[in-house]
C-alpha cells in the first residue's frame, strides 16, 4: 500500500500550529551529501527513492482552487476523484543538511499540455505548477502579517509564454530573486508533444528564507536564511492546474489539486517532517555536474 503520511515513530507527541489536514504528515527525504539532486529537470538522481513510502500521488490530493466553484468541472468533487486519463502526477520532496535546500521532483502526465494564454502574466490560465513554503511552522493566517514576509511562493507555467514563466509572491518583481540564484532554481523536461499528450518533469531547488520585509523594495541583505534541521517541521504547499482549451483567452481551469483541501495556489499549510538520513536507500553512484544541456541553452531557446 502506498504510504503518504507517517504518524508514528518519530517522537513527535503533537504538533502545536495549526495544519491542513491535520493527520497528514509529508516526508522529505534526507539526501546525502554524495546524492544531492543536480537541478537539469530529470529525476534520474531520484531513482533510489522507494515511492511507497515518500511518494505523492494525485490520487491522495484535493480539489481546490478555481476549479471547484459553482459550475466548474470539480465542483462536488472528492479527495482523489482525478481522472488519471486527463491528468496524472506524483511529487517527491527532499532536503539538503549541508546544501541547506529544500528540493522537489513532481511528473505530471497530461492528455493535453496548454501554454497558450494571450496574456504572458496570467500564468493560471495554462497548465501551471505551484507551490509555497514557510519554514517556520508559522499558522497559515499569521503568515506575511504586517511589513514582513515568512510565507513564499513559487509559481509557474512552462514552457514560457513571451519569456514569461516565474511568478513570486508575496515579494514581486525583485531582480535578486529569480531562477538560478542561490535561492530559488527550477529546469523542466518533457517526453512525448510539448502541446499535447506529454509527461512533464519538474525539478525544483529552494533555499529556505525565514523572514523579509513585506516589500518590493526589499533587498538581499534584508533576508533572514532559515537553517534546516533533522527533525524539523515545516509548512509546504503545491498545486497542479490542468488547461485543456487552447484559446488562452479566459480562465478555463477545469481541474486543480494539492495535498490540502486548504492548499489553493499552493499555499503552505502541509506538514511536512525534514526526515534523517535513511538507511534503507541504496543511492548509488554521487551525482556529477550536467554534462547535458544545461538549464541556460534549455531557457534561451524560449527568449
Amino acid at each position: 500500500m502506498r504510504k503518504l503520511f507517517l504518524v508514528l515513530g518519530i517522537g513527535i507527541a503533537s504538533i502545536a500550529q495549526a495544519h491542513d489536514p491535520p493527520d497528514l504528515l509529508l516526508l522529505a527525504v534526507q539526501f546525502p551529501d554524495t546524492n544531492v539532486p543536480v537541478i537539469d529537470g530529470f529525476d534520474d538522481d531520484w531513482s533510489a527513492i522507494p515511492v511507497d513510502q515518500y511518494g505523492i500521488f494525485a490520487e491522495t490530493t484535493y480539489p481546490v482552487g478555481a476549479s471547484t466553484r459553482e459550475g466548474r468541472a470539480l465542483e462536488f468533487a472528492s479527495q482523489g476523484e482525478i481522472d488519471p486519463s486527463d491528468m496524472n502526477f506524483r511529487h517527491l520532496i527532499g532536503w539538503s543538511d549541508s546544501q541547506n535546500m529544500f528540493y522537489v521532483t513532481t511528473s505530471v502526465y497530461d492528455n493535453l499540455h496548454v501554454t497558450n494564454r494571450q496574456d504572458p502574466g496570467r500564468f493560471y490560465w495554462d497548465d501551471s505548477y505551484e507551490m509555497g513554503l514557510n519554514a517556520d511552522h508559522t499558522n497559515i493566517d499569521d503568515q506575511n502579517s504586517g511589513d514582513i514576509a515568512n510565507g513564499f511562493y513559487y509559481k509557474y507555467a512552462l514552457p514560457p509564454k513571451d519569456g514569461a514563466f516565474e511568478f513570486f509572491r508575496p515579494n514581486l518583481n525583485l531582480p535578486w530573486l529569480v531562477n538560478g540564484t542561490r535561492y530559488v532554481e527550477i529546469a523542466w523536461s518533457f517526453t512525448g508533444e510539448e502541446f499535447g499528450e506529454s509527461t512533464y518533469i519538474y525539478e525544483i531547488r529552494i533555499l529556505p528564507i525565514a523572514q523579509m520585509p513585506l516589500s518590493e523594495e526589499a533587498t538581499e541583505d534584508q533576508v533572514v536564511v532559515w537553517d534546516f534541521e533533522e527533525g524539523q517541521i515545516i509548512h509546504w504547499g503545491n498545486m497542479v492546474t490542468d488547461v485543456d482549451v487552447l484559446t488562452g483567452d479566459d480562465d478555463y481551469r477545469h481541474g486543480q489539486w494539492s495535498t490540502s483541501p486548504g492548499g489553493t495556489a499552493g499555499r503552505p499549510v502541509s506538514d511536512v517532517y525534514l526526515s534523517p538520513i535513511d538507511p534503507g536507500i541504496e543511492w548509488g553512484e554521487p551525482t556529477t555536474s550536467v554534462e547535458a544541456e544545461s538549464w541556460g541553452r534549455i531557457k534561451a531557446q524560449y527568449q
